[in-house]
């Protein structure tokens, strides 16, 4: 390469570090209902090059839309005042320094794709997707036993339910049953199409020769990585766990006094005192008797 293309492709590489670009750029990957999420875009003008043409917009695109339905909710034209363009059911959004916004209290409407342009005469953008999530309620678990008809030979069986309400965004569920992932019919619906999803799922399972076993029920997302939401119940055959049913032993009890073993006695206390007394009165007699023999 000769010194001249070399100087040529150096004074490129100045040039195009020179240019217009957008030195931060930052939309948080998840932010849980209720919260504030911030979104930054600070630009970079190229040397020698002024604001006089300069705009930065901010645009989002809905999680299930396309690039048909987005939306433009920010702009900033050199010599005006930033402006704030709402949209029905999506979160208030608040103007900080730097072309930044807030958006305020999100909700499961607001996930999407957020794209930050500026342009002054040159253009360039930078999107990344936010995703808004809710725990809602549940998982719960239900499970009932259904016995075999033995005219029919068939097996005792086990039907275990689970569910969840209020998910965002939507979920997937699977269901463990002593250690062992089970195939099981969903069903995830957003009822009131609010970004909010109630997810049911529902199996049957043979317990033949099984008296205890661990039931899991998990939910999770698709679309981003959070831990799952977990219940667990332990199933136990009906009657296994009976109390005993042998009669504790009981203590001796003396039969209560009645009113004829009172009387009685009292009788054998009166005849004990009369042999007293007689024998009382021999004695006396004897020894008045003796006295008078020793003085004759």
């Amino acid at each position: 390469m000769s010194a001249r293309a070399a100087c040529s492709l150096l004074l490129c590489l100045v040039a195009g570090s020179l240019q217009l670009s957008i030195k931060e750029f930052v939309v948080p990957k998840a932010v849980e209902v209720g919260k504030d999420a911030e979104l930054r875009c600070q630009y970079q003008l190229g040397e020698n090059e002024t604001e006089v043409a300069l705009y930065v917009k901010w645009w989002w695109t809905p999680q299930s839309g396309s690039s048909y339905d987005r939306k433009q909710i920010y702009q900033r034209i050199a010599g005006q005042d930033a402006e704030a363009i709402h949209h029905d059911n999506t979160s208030t959004i608040e103007i900080r320094n730097d072309d930044s916004i807030v958006l305020l209290d999100v909700n499961p409407v607001d996930s999407g794709t957020y794209e930050c342009e500026v342009s002054n005469i040159e253009e360039i953008r930078n999107h990344e997707t936010l995703v808004v999530f809710s725990m809602g309620t549940g998982p719960e678990i239900n499970y009932t036993f259904i016995e075999a008809d033995n005219e029919e030979e068939e097996e005792d069986t086990l039907l275990i339910e689970c569910k969840a309400e209020n998910i965002a965004p939507s979920p997937d569920m699977a269901i463990i049953f002593q250690g062992e992932k089970i195939d099981i019919v969903k069903n995830v619906e957003d009822i009131d199409q609010d970004g909010y999803y109630d997810i049911y799922g529902n199996a049957t399972v043979s317990v033949k020769d099984v008296d205890e076993g661990e039931i899991h029920c998990e939910v999770f997302y698709t679309t981003l990585d959070h831990p799952p939401y977990v219940d667990v119940e332990t199933y136990i055959r009906p009657g296994r766990d009976a109390p005993p049913t042998a009669q504790p032993a009981q203590d001796a009890i003396e039969p209560e006094p009645t009113h004829e073993s009172l009387q009685n006695s009292s009788g054998d206390a009166g005849r004990v005192q009369s042999k007293w007394t007689l024998l009382m009165f021999a004695g006396v007699a004897t020894y008045l008797q003796a006295t008078q023999t020793s003085r004759l």
